[in-house]
């Protein structure tokens, strides 16, 4: 196996990872969310007995109060703004690929039209096993990774949520 590769296949290949991570925290948020929902799809609630505020309650009377699960938590909305990586890889020599504009490449894909104006495109080559002898060329790539607030489908949902909590029967004591 080649040491070897093209620098624009290790920088598109970073990118897919960080597209696959990106994918798998939100399918992470899906299913937790879907924790906070009983098998029919109805938020799951806990059910409070807090001592009756009403003016016309009998003193000791209880409020039951239900509140949906979802709103009483945090929710933790991540998503992958930029990433940081950190490596150092040597540099091999730039290559004339010798592909004229339009002609797929191995991969399927036409070089840009717009670059190099009509030639054959340039490639740098990176060796990412280790320095070779007597190259001492290497690169260093620096992204950057943040979180971000719920979406607004979320929010939604919380704020609806807590529109139908509350008080729904009041129960004189005994």
């Amino acid at each position: 196996m080649s040491s070897r590769v093209e620098l624009k296949d290790l920088i598109e290949a970073l990118a897919g990872a960080v597209i696959e991570a990106q994918d798998r925290i939100e399918q992470h948020q899906i299913s937790n969310i879907g924790n906070y929902f009983d098998e029919d799809n109805r938020p799951r609630s806990v059910l409070l007995r807090l001592p009756s505020v009403r003016p016309d309650a009998v003193p000791g009377s209880e409020d039951l109060y239900r509140a949906a699960l979802l709103p009483l938590v945090a929710m933790n909305a991540l998503r992958i703004k930029e990433v940081e990586m950190s490596f150092d890889v040597d540099l091999g020599s730039i290559a004339d690929d010798g592909l004229p504009n339009g002609t797929p490449t191995p991969t399927g894909r036409s070089w840009d039209a717009t670059a190099a104006a009509g030639g054959p495109q340039k490639s740098v080559q990176v060796h990412t096993r280790g320095p070779l002898v007597g190259t001492r060329s290497s690169a260093h790539v620096v992204m950057r990774v943040e979180g971000v607030e719920p979406s607004e489908g979320v929010a939604r949902m919380v704020h609806q949520l807590i529109q139908v909590q509350g008080v729904f029967q009041t129960q004189d004591p005994e």
